[in-house]
């Protein structure tokens, strides 16, 4: 199966990638650059992956137009005759690619499907990736390791010489058990049943929680105390308290779909100390509760997930229902919009978890916007300058997270006051992340921006955490 390859700015990577993952969706076979593997001739790599595409797909933007390496590539997929694919993000079009018809997603939106319509007619596509999603008591029902073999392909069974009437009987007698809540296994057993090994999420109060209040203090990061590992020898979740009260949320000065500033009460809730760690979502996938993440590997590190020396750093390659099924079994849930943003800016509004201004001493992230920045996850206590007023690690940079909400751009005008516990939009397509990522810019890290991604889709830089309530 041939591929497409998509040339881009690195200042428009995370447009990029939201495209990458709708065309994965799609059934595409798609290359962008930040699949090179560390070490390797970078140009010869390029030149390979263009020249054997079967389609090259351009992000027209102020930045890709004043890159030399977008340009280059321009210039030799025309000079080769590849069918080209120009997607104007923002700017003008180019004098280089005025004669070719382009698609407008100056709004940040994804091409419409007869973009890849004509892409079909010059790349196959493979099976679509899109799925109904199931339930949680789906998947908390599939707790047979057999039942949940992870990424490697199951082996291929030889056919049933049953005939299809015992097959179809066969298969409702064993629907009939599930929905019951019987499994096989339990119609056979012992009058004495084994003992089964419980594990529990034990939640750890930070001495910054004030529960008795309506509102916090603001804390500095002097006052709060040291970091400790977040994969304890129990590897148990540790949780800080947000108590009730109001704050501000959105941001006259951010993005349109952080307006209008609106004040939101929360009810007290329970917030993960840390990000969502590679061990402690291991337990969820040992339990045959969670399934394994959809990749192992981070940007640089090729054994990421299951590798003792990542324990502490936060998972990826999860999705946004691998990531609620992890937090239902732990008897908890993803975090509202609102709650993380929240837990995010303390009582007093901060732009940043810690405050104002931004460096690299208190967050994962690149710096410079420097499109050759090369970067990676780090641990998710690595960054004890830039806690949150309710002592939250990492709430800005290493990884976008996951929260419970559905995307909406108009959202917060649709709200009135007074606004209480909101629970986000009830349609839409796409969920919210938030936070940033350590590819992420200093604007991009601010606590009240606001992205999303498809909630079926995995990436290198999207986890999770958890929050509860009381």
């Amino acid at each position: 199966m041939g591929h497409i390859f998509i040339s881009y700015s690195h200042k428009d990577k995370e447009y990029v990638h939201k495209l990458q993952d709708d065309l994965l969706r799609q059934g595409f076979n798609v290359w962008i650059d930040d699949r090179i593997d560390y070490g390797t001739r970078w140009p010869k790599v390029i030149q390979d992956h263009l020249d054997n595409c079967d389609a090259f797909i351009v992000i027209v933007s102020e930045n890709s137009f004043e890159s030399e390496w977008v340009q280059n590539e321009v210039t030799r997929a025309k000079r080769i005759g590849k069918p080209f694919f120009p997607l104007l993000l923002n700017g003008s079009p180019w004098l280089s690619i005025e004669s070719t018809q382009y698609v407008d997603v100056t709004d940040g939106s994804l091409p419409p499907e007869k973009f890849y319509q004509r892409l079909s007619r010059v790349t196959p596509r493979g099976e679509q990736s899109e799925r109904t999603p199931e339930s949680d008591a789906e998947k908390i029902a599939k707790a047979a390791p057999a039942s949940n073999p992870g990424p490697e392909a199951a082996p291929v069974k030889p056919k049933s010489s049953l005939s299809p009437k015992i097959i179809a009987l066969i298969v409702i007698i064993g629907l009939v058990i599930i929905a019951s809540g019987y499994g096989l296994s339990q119609l056979f057993q012992p009058s004495s049943p084994a003992p089964t090994q419980t594990v529990t999420a034990t939640l750890y109060l930070s001495p910054t929680a004030v529960p008795s209040q309506t509102s916090a203090p603001a804390l500095t990061a002097s006052q709060t105390p040291a970091a400790t590992s977040a994969a304890s020898v129990d590897l148990s979740a540790e949780m800080v308290l947000v108590p009730a009260g109001d704050f501000i949320m959105g941001s006259d000065s951010g993005n349109a779909d952080e307006k209008p500033v609106h004040t939101v009460f929360l009810d007290a809730f329970y917030f993960d100390k840390y990000k969502v760690t590679n061990a402690l979502y291991k337990l969820c996938v040992d339990a045959s509760v969670c399934a394994a993440p959809k990749f192992k590997n981070s940007f640089l590190r090729p054994t990421y997930y299951g590798d003792p020396r990542y324990d502490d750093y936060p998972v990826i390659g999860v999705d946004w229902y691998m990531a609620k099924t992890y937090c239902q079994w732990r008897g908890a849930r993803l975090p509202t919009e609102a709650e993380w943003e929240k837990a995010a800016r303390g009582p007093d509004g901060r732009t940043y978890p810690w405050g104002e201004g931004i460096d690299q001493s208190r967050a994962n992230y690149n710096n410079n916007n420097d499109p050759n920045f090369v970067g990676d996850t780090s641990k998710v206590d690595a960054y004890p300058n830039g806690v949150s007023a309710y002592g939250a690690f990492d709430m800005a940079g290493n990884v976008w997270e996951w929260v419970a909400d559905i995307y909406d751009a108009n959202y917060y005008a649709s709200l009135t006051a007074p606004i209480a516990n909101p629970l986000g939009p009830t349609t839409g397509q796409f969920r919210v992340i938030r936070g940033g990522s350590w590819q992420s810019n200093g604007f991009t890290l601010r606590s009240s921006r606001r992205s999303w991604n498809d909630p079926s889709s995995a990436n290198v830089y999207i986890g999770f955490r958890c929050a509860k309530n009381p």
